[in-house]
């Protein structure tokens, strides 16, 4: 299944996107990324990924997911994951990214933790 970015509407000043497919290297993964950048240019620093359809990723994915918290950190905000699947749970244990990038259960707590 191809990756694919998906811009839901924002709760409470934070940015939804909701993301599905297999987030593996290739120019799909580069889609978050960008959206990512066009959001901290329109100021929308908040964000929260729903990953509940994403059923794989890869150390590039990985390294995207790094980059994008680190630009919305940087740019003041901050970067949540909701719905992780138990497989890619296990990845983001394996790689040490829990400890970077914070995920919680539902998209309102996610939500809440960024405001």
């Amino acid at each position: 299944m191809p990756f694919e970015v998906k811009e839901n509407v924002a709760v409470g000043g934070v940015q939804v996107l909701e993301l599905s497919g297999t987030m593996t290297m290739g120019g799909q993964l580069k889609q978050l990324e960008w959206k990512i950048e066009e959001l901290i240019k329109n100021a929308q620093t908040k964000v929260v990924l729903d990953m509940a359809q994403v059923t794989y990723l890869d150390s590039s994915a990985i390294g995207v997911l790094v980059g994008c918290n680190g630009s919305l950190k940087i740019a003041g905000g901050g970067l949540r994951l909701v719905g992780v699947t138990e497989r890619v749970q296990q990845i983001l244990k394996i790689t040490g990214l829990t400890s970077i990038i914070v995920s919680k259960a539902t998209i309102d707590e996610a939500v809440e933790s960024l405001t």
